[in-house]
């Protein structure tokens, strides 16, 4: 095999992993009412499990990226996925409650191993096209897994109850961990990180120009979610009738945008991009607002909204990757672990104003983020 196709195997297999990673921040939502009945519990304890798992996933996210730094990226994720198999078996295996807010934990936090570490190795090992190309279908598999790990779960657990869902995907991370070991490269670890590496995040958050990076990341999944979530309220009063998958579905058109990541990249550079994408958002937003009762520009704003992201998030990796330098791995690593966390706040804002105010506050939220991109003083 040579070197060439190596690296096109390994954003391959990066590619699959991120989008199997991700499916398990949502295997259990069609999982709740079954669970419930079997163990005779009220469905919002069971849905405290998907919290549990949010939380340590975000500690994962922080602690896997600067062993990375340490260790190599290859070992982390390789074991790291043999760890997240381990994990997933014991989801499978819960009888109670209590149980279940365990080993839903475990699993959070091992596959946490994965984004930082896949987006530095993509640094490491990667030609500039290469990487914009595969950090894009990372993100865009990121977003798909959102309806897509819904719908694998609800599928297996049709035929193999809810503990077959776990079974399944642990099966597809032990054969992740295995190609793993035999694709991936190893990388060079940093002898620069020392004992203490997460004291590597104080460092980075002094950096004026990554502040404003980190406060922009916050934004994206977050108002990602909220928009969802809040359309999803709406339709569900306004137009009983309609299928919201179906308006969700159009809107994932978007991230086919994400191939042509680093055309963009090369010609307009990372920073305007990512400010034309907030200016994007923001008008896409506003303009909702006004067509707010009619499904089909919602749909087609939706595809504009969701290129824009697509675009966003490879470019603003891309952006902290060059900024963190030498401190890389611990860069992307808080890039992951603000991304996650900025989803805390979605439920707040979109289960406490209407949709027509959540729009205002998204929109007005990305002009904040335009004024921000624009303070910013080290291009890329």
């Amino acid at each position: 095999m040579t070197v060439r196709n190596n690296h096109y195997f390994s954003a391959a297999l990066l590619i699959i992993m991120g989008f199997l990673v991700v499916c398990n921040l949502y295997t259990l939502i069609p999982l709740y009412d079954q669970i419930s009945m079997e163990w005779r519990v009220p469905t919002g304890k069971v849905i405290l499990a998907s919290s549990f798992f949010s939380i340590f996933y975000a500690i994962g996210l922080l602690t896997f990226g600067p062993l990375s730094d340490r260790f190599g990226r290859k070992a982390i994720i390789s074991y790291g996925f043999l760890f997240s198999a381990l994990a997933t078996i014991l989801v499978s295996q819960s009888t109670s409650l209590s149980y279940l807010y365990l080993s839903r934990s475990i699993q959070g936090f091992a596959l946490g191993c994965f984004a930082p570490v896949a987006f530095a190795y993509c640094f490491d090992h990667f030609t500039q096209t290469l990487r914009t190309f595969t950090i894009s279908l990372i993100n865009a598999g990121f977003l798909l897994s959102g309806i897509f790990g819904s719908m694998i779960s609800e599928k297996v657990s049709f035929y193999y109850q809810w503990d077959g869902v776990y079974v399944f995907f642990a099966l597809l991370y032990f054969l992740l961990f295995l190609f793993s070991l035999v694709i991936l490269r190893p990388s060079n670890a940093s002898g620069s990180i020392g004992k203490e590496p997460w004291r590597h995040f104080f460092a980075l958050l002094a950096d004026r120009d990554l502040r404003f990076l980190y406060l922009i990341v916050f934004s994206l999944l977050l108002s990602f979610v909220t928009f969802y979530d809040s359309l999803f309220q709406y339709l569900s009063k306004e137009f009983p009738g309609e299928s919201f998958m179906l308006v969700r579905s159009i809107g994932l058109i978007g991230t086919v945008t994400c191939l042509f990541s680093d055309i963009l990249l090369k010609h307009i550079g990372a920073k305007r991009l990512i400010l034309f994408c907030s200016l994007t958002i923001s008008s896409t937003f506003f303009l909702m607002m006004f067509f707010r009762e009619n499904l089909f520009l919602i749909g087609a704003l939706s595809i504009i909204y969701v290129a824009a992201i697509s675009f966003f998030l490879p470019a603003v990796i891309i952006y902290i990757g060059i900024l963190g330098e030498k401190l890389r791995g611990s860069a992307i690593s808080l890039y992951s672990f603000t991304l996650l966390i900025g989803t805390a706040l979605s439920p707040l804002i979109s289960h406490t104003f209407s949709f027509q105010s959540a729009l205002a506050f998204l929109g007005t939220w990305f002009l904040v983020n335009s004024w921000m991109i624009i303070r910013i003083r080290k291009d890329a």
